[in-house]
Parts: structure tokens; sequence; C-alpha cells
């Protein structure tokens, strides 16, 4: 039996670390969503988010991905804004469809406006973290783009809990925007859409289902 190639060993190697990465990732992003973020040590949090954005970061530089590689390109954003546009499109039938079934609940928009000039930003994040690192990496170690985009969005997913509302709808726009990306990578358009399905949600759904979009301990300090 012949030995297996160095060349082979070092790059399953590589390819391990690379998939385990956005597992830390999603890992220390839980631990501080649950217990650091609630608390009042404000180093330790520091500390923490340091961490998690060194991960993502440090991974895309020892990768060398350019820019085009993680999505922030402007050669192909009318190719992606047409598939991401209808994508959208869909989705938002969809929410509204069920908001207006449920009983869209006015006391959901109150708040409203004050986010649509920080949430673009707050989207785009999201998006770097779930497309340009976590499903980059799972999908180049494993060699299986859809299943790599079933993984990132259960972890993208589980950083929501136990917000049940936002864990359907993160899960399936998740593999989406996974999707789309692969297709044509372009953060701003998919950071567009992530942001117009948010509000519309915020907008639509009922506030008892939505919690104000609140995630970990702070979602049971909810109050209408």
């Amino acid at each position: 039996m012949s030995k297996p190639r160095k060349g082979t060993k070092t790059l399953n190697a590589v390819d391990g670390l690379s998939a385990a990465l956005p597992v830390l990732f999603a890992a220390l992003s839980l631990v501080y969503i649950w217990f650091i973020q609630p608390g009042e040590n404000n180093g330790l949090k520091a500390l923490i988010l340091t961490i998690v954005i060194a991960i993502s970061f440090a991974s895309n530089i020892a990768h060398r991905d350019r820019l085009q590689d993680i999505g922030l390109r402007l050669d192909n954003l009318w190719l992606s804004a047409r598939e991401v546009g209808i994508a959208t499109i869909l989705m938002a039938v969809v929410v509204i469809g069920i908001g207006i079934i449920a009983g869209a609940n006015s006391g959901s928009r109150n708040d409203l406006s004050r986010s649509l000039l920080l949430y673009p930003v707050w989207a785009l994040v999201q998006q770097y973290a779930m497309q340009s690192f976590t499903y980059r990496r799972i999908a180049a170690a494993t060699h299986h783009p859809t299943a790599a985009a079933a993984f990132t969005a259960i972890l993208f997913a589980s950083l929501h809990a136990p917000n049940l509302a936002l864990i359907l709808v993160t899960l399936i726009g998740g593999f989406v925007w996974c999707l789309l990306f692969k297709h044509n990578p372009n953060l701003i358009m998919l950071a567009r859409s992530h942001d117009c399905l948010a509000m519309l949600l915020w907008a639509f759904w009922p506030a008892e289902w939505m919690h104000n979009l609140r995630i970990g301990p702070g979602y049971w300090t909810w109050t209408p």
C-alpha cells in the first residue's frame, strides 16, 4: 500500500483548520451573546470581541483573500442585483403575507425609523462574517458548496437563539444568501437584501414574535 503524499496530509490539515475556525468563531460569539454581553465587565467584552473579529480578519489575510474574493466588488454589481433582487422580492412577499395573516402589529414599527440608518451597516458586517469568512472557509474545506451553505446557515441561525422567528428566517435566508454568494459574490447586494428583509420582519410581523429582533438573554427581558 502506498503512503499518502506529504502534500495531501498538509492540505487536509489546512482544510481542517479552515473549517474549524468558523465553528470557533460561532462558539465565541455565542459565549459573548449569552454570558459576556449581559455582564458589566467591559474589559472582557472588548477582549472577546477583539478575538472574534481577529479570527475572521486573520483568516482572510492568511488565505490572501482579495476584495473581489470576499465580495467587496462592483464589477458584478448589476448581475448580483438582478439575482439577489429576485430572491429578495420572493422572500419579501412571503414575509409580508405571513405578517398580514398573523395580523401586523403597529407596535413593532415604533422604533423602525431609528434603525434605517444603522442596520445597513450591521447587515454588511453580518454578511461579511457569514459569506466572506464562514461560508468560504467551509466550502473550501469540504468541496461541497451546497452542504457548506447549509452548515453556514445553521451556524448563522444558532446565533439568533432563543428567538424562534429569527432562527427560522435566518436559517432559510442564510442558505439562500450563501447560494447567491457562490454564484455571484457581492456583499453589497446581499447586505441590502438582509437589511430590507429585516426591516420588513420588524414592520410586518407581530411584535410578540420578533421581540424587537432581540437574541440571547435580552430576548426574555423584552416588553411590548
